[in-house]
C-alpha cells in the first residue's frame, strides 16, 4: 500500500494507493495510524534525500505484516512528524509542483514494483 498526497502516484497505482487530501504531515500521521494497525514501513519516509520542509508531496510504501507494532518504524515516523511540524510549508508555482510530483513518483516506483 502507498500512502500519498501525490495525485500522480494515485493515477499510476490506483489500486495500491490510500490517497490523502492534505499535506506531508497528514501523510505521516496516516502512516503512524497504519503502523499501529499492523503495517510496517517498506520505504523510508524521508527517502530521496529531499528536505521534508521543501517537498509538498510524499509517498510512503507500507506492507501489512499482521504482527504487533514495529517499534523502530513507529519511532521513525514519529521523528518525521516532528520534523514536519518544525517547518512552514513553501508555496511553489505549478511547474515546480509538477516536478516535485514526478520526483516523488519515481522514488517509490522500484520498491513498489518489487512488492507487486
Amino acid at each position: 500500500m502507498v500512502v500519498t498526497n501525490n495525485k500522480k502516484v494515485l493515477e499510476t497505482y490506483p489500486n495500491q494507493v490510500q490517497f490523502i487530501e492534505g499535506s506531508v504531515l497528514d501523510v505521516f500521521l496516516r502512516c503512524e495510524q497504519l503502523l499501529k494497525e499492523g503495517y510496517d514501513l517498506v520505504t523510508h519516509p524521508l527517502s530521496g534525500n529531499l528536505q521534508v520542509s521543501k517537498t509538498p508531496f510524499k509517498s510512503v510504501v507500507l506492507e501489512e505484516t499482521n504482527e504487533n507494532v514495529q517499534p523502530k518504524s513507529l519511532e521513525l515516523i514519529r521523528l518525521c512528524i516532528e520534523k514536519v511540524k518544525e517547518v512552514q510549508p513553501i508555496s511553489y508555482p505549478d511547474a515546480v509542483l509538477e516536478d516535485f510530483a514526478f520526483l516523488d513518483l519515481e522514488l517509490i516506483k522500484e520498491p513498489l514494483e518489487e512488492l507487486l
